[in-house]
């Protein structure tokens, strides 16, 4: 290794780990706002709950921010060089561009295989912890849920948690419950007279934590349901009516990007029955995505040379638009797809492909100039 080969390559790992740090604070943060208030105000969750947050967060954030920090360092660097002409005396000494840019394809690789890594194994797990620990927040505390359950995420925690009862709360603070609604719905083996509509006017809550059962008191309660033959039938009473409902720590239904490739494919074998649109545009795409976008650093390194060499020192921001607005429509144009194998592909692999395409272009012109 030259000389010049550890004082670009200093640079451009310089710049990437300070962008990665930049960038990732604000996504970290930008998610943290997001459940800070219902965690923290609603169900009081202990600062250990953020703290595990904020770690599941950061290696899912990592994904986007290491190719954008990259693209960012190598515009800005390459830019300098440039308005300083150090190119130019490398080019003098002999030095072709593309020699010059070695360095920058060979950290494009060794983050390449870094966010490979991070797609593959660490991002489903951490994005599969994330969304969990919400749920787990409440269950520390059940009274929290109730507390909540006036609002839609409380709600639908405390319906996760009730099995197969849905539930409306007009009113809440924890104990006390105004205007509450509970369906119990029948499962397939059952009739349909097993659905039980419950109408109380006011509730009281207690709450067994051993048993892990709520225990309503009902006031001004109406119980409707149907006989075997589909007849209404009613009951109205006005004094106190226990109910009990038994709660249980439910996950929720997980996404594709909290999946493993091998869990995907299992999934897909599982089920060939699903459409086109769900299996392929969701599920299967989603393994595309991640060999695609783990290459983004190596398509950045083409494409970022030539454009910082068109750079000034004193216009720095240029780089800094620039960064954002490839970075951006090469993920935006990664998302995009279909519900056909090829379509996918096409969607998933032009980023990468029209990005070293035109860098070659660039870099042609380049090294003629």
């Amino acid at each position: 290794m030259r000389l010049f080969d550890r004082y670009i390559g200093r640079q451009v790992l310089v710049g990437t780990l300070f962008a990665i740090v930049l960038l990732s604070t604000i996504l970290v943060m930008g998610s943290l706002f997001q459940k800070i208030r219902p965690l923290l105000v609603d169900f009081g969750a202990p600062p250990s709950i953020i703290g595990e947050f904020v770690l599941s967060v950061i290696p899912f954030s990592l994904i986007y921010t290491i190719p954008w920090a990259f693209l960012s360092a190598v515009l800005l660097v390459f830019g300098r060089m440039s308005s300083d002409h150090e190119l130019t005396g490398f080019r003098v000494a002999g030095i072709s561009l593309t020699r010059i840019a070695a360095p920058v394809f060979v950290i494009g690789a060794a983050l390449s295989a870094l966010c490979l890594w991070l797609n593959i194994e660490v991002a489903p797990r951490s994005s599969q912890g994330a969304d969990q620990i919400a749920i787990k927040a409440f269950f520390k505390d059940p009274r929290s849920m109730l507390s909540a359950a006036a609002e839609q995420d409380g709600l639908e925690r405390l319906e996760d948690s009730l099995k197969d009862v849905r539930a409306y709360i007009e009113k809440s603070d924890g104990s006390k419950m105004q205007g509450m609604h509970l369906f119990k719905i029948h499962d397939s083996s059952q009739p349909p007279s097993a659905d039980i509509y419950v109408h109380a006017m006011r509730a009281e809550a207690v709450i067994d934590d051993d048993k892990r059962e709520f225990r309503f008191h009902l006031y001004d309660a109406l119980f409707e349901t149907t006989d075997e033959k589909g007849i209404p039938q009613f009951v109205q009473s006005s004094e106190a009516v226990p109910l009990v409902l038994p709660f249980e720590f439910a996950l929720r239904k997980e996404r594709p990007a909290s999946k493993t490739n091998q869990e995907i494919r299992d999934l897909i074998a599982e089920n060939p029955h699903w459409p086109a649109k769900y299996r392929i545009g969701r599920y299967w795409a989603e393994i595309q995505r991640r060999y695609a976008s783990s290459f983004a650093c190596l398509a950045f390194a083409f494409i970022g040379i030539p454009l910082g060499i068109k750079t000034r020192r004193k216009d720095t921001s240029t780089g800094l638009i620039l960064s954002l607005l490839i970075g951006a429509a090469y993920f935006v144009c990664g998302m995009m797809g279909g519900s056909t194998e090829k379509g996918v592909l096409i969607a998933t692999w032009a980023p990468n492909v029209a990005c070293v395409l035109l860098g070659l272009y660039l870099l042609r012109r380049a090294r003629f100039r």
